[in-house]
Formats: C-alpha cells, sequence, structure tokens
C-alpha cells in the first residue's frame, strides 16, 4: 500500500457546508475559514463570498460552535478537533485507515483536519484543505468527487492504478475543474473546494498519483487518490 513519507502541514482549511434537501442542487459551499495566525489559529465565516450568500439562501444558519457573524474567533483548533476520536483512543488506528492514513500518522492537529476532512454523520459539514500554499515534497491524499456519473460497480478501478489529471477550463459548472482519469476512462474530478489550489500544483510541481483505496460505502462508490508531489 502507499505510503505517506511527507505530510502537507496547512495554513488554512475551509469550512464547507452542503444543502441536503431534496428539492434542489446539491452544492459545496465554502462558508468560513480556520487559519493559523501568529501561535493561535482563528475561524471566520466568509460573509462577503457568493457562496456565504447562496448558502443562506439554502438554508445554513452556522457552525454549531460559531454564532452566525463577521466576528472573528480565536483558538479556534478545539472545537474542529472534537469531531475526531482522541488520538490516544485504542481503534485510533482503524480511523485513520478509512482516510488512507498510516496508523503512526504525526501530523499536527491542522494536518490531521485537512486529510480526513472531520466529517460527522450527523451534519452537512466538512473540512477542506487550501491546496495553494502546498510545498514540495508533499503527499496529498484526496477523494474525488462525482465518481458516481463515471464509473459503475463493474468497472471500479483498483489500488495502485496510476491516475492523470485534465484541466477542464470549459466545464459549464466550474472553470477551475479538474478532470481525473484511469487510463482513457474518466473517473471523477478533484474536489471543487480544492480545485483551484490543486491546478497551482499541476503548474509548478512533478506530479505522480495513483489509487490509494476505491470501494463502495453507504451504498456509494467511493475513490481515495494519493497525489506526490516533488
Amino acid at each position: 500500500m502507499l505510503e505517506i513519507n511527507h505530510i502537507f502541514e496547512p495554513s488554512r482549511l475551509y469550512l464547507v457546508w452542503h444543502h441536503r434537501g431534496d428539492d434542489t442542487p446539491r452544492h459545496r459551499r465554502i462558508i468560513g475559514e480556520l487559519y493559523k495566525h501568529d501561535d493561535s489559529v482563528k475561524f471566520r465565516y466568509l460573509t462577503d463570498s457568493v457562496d456565504y450568500q447562496e448558502a443562506v439562501k439554502e438554508g445554513f444558519i452556522g457552525f454549531p460552535a460559531f454564532t452566525k457573524s463577521s466576528e472573528t474567533f480565536d483558538d479556534a483548533l478545539d472545537a474542529f478537533m472534537t469531531r475526531l476520536p482522541p488520538r490516544k483512543r485504542a481503534d485510533f488506528g482503524k480511523y485513520l485507515s478509512q482516510y488512507g492514513l498510516p496508523a503512526d500518522f504525526n501530523g499536527s492537529d491542522m494536518a490531521l483536519l485537512g486529510y480526513t476532512g472531520a466529517r460527522l454523520a450527523s451534519d452537512s459539514f466538512e473540512l477542506c484543505p487550501d491546496y495553494s500554499d502546498v510545498t514540495k515534497p508533499a503527499d496529498l491524499i484526496t477523494e474525488l468527487s462525482g465518481v458516481q456519473y463515471h464509473v459503475t460497480p463493474d468497472n471500479v478501478p483498483l489500488p495502485g492504478d496510476p491516475v492523470s489529471f485534465t484541466p477542464e477550463n470549459d466545464n459549464p459548472h466550474d472553470v477551475n475543474a479538474v478532470a481525473v482519469f484511469c487510463g482513457l476512462n474518466k473517473i471523477g474530478y478533484v474536489n471543487k473546494t480544492t480545485a483551484l489550489g490543486f491546478r497551482h500544483i499541476l503548474e509548478n510541481m512533478n506530479i505522480s498519483a495513483s489509487i490509494l483505496k476505491s470501494g463502495t460505502r453507504e451504498a456509494k462508490i467511493k475513490i481515495l487518490i494519493m497525489v506526490m508531489c516533488r
């Protein structure tokens, strides 16, 4: 199995919210950011952004730990770390394995949040790293989006299969879209919230990427890829 040898330590994580209603299209909305400032980690809502304003129209009422306002919240890291099991828990290694992370993962809390997304089944939030500040060498792990439109249970790529990337400047849904291919077959896209930063990586680094994990979870095909930036 592929292993992480170079942990990416993000300085910024985007808080993403998506609407779960059945009557409107499902969009990922960047509604806030968790970022390092001096020796602390702060959080703020991106109230002036289009994503935030659209999220409010779709029913967004705020992240439970923070009131919905233009205020900057200090010492915000702990509010997000409660979404993860404690590192000392006996089954923590099993939790890490869900995201393709080694049991001896020794990155910071910010890195851990970035690699796992800090998702909970009970709400519609996740954290996505800002890839625009990736410096080489770095090993990234990311789950592909849109897999259900391109992969069937009969043609799921296997761990170890190499993948490649093609920017889609004419994509009608996202001008920053990056399609992911396994051989000649499109298997999905880089997550829309990280696509712009990922393009920075494609333009400035030598990369190689492979399928890390693939299979069906919660009746959906899931594909994790590992991207080695050098």
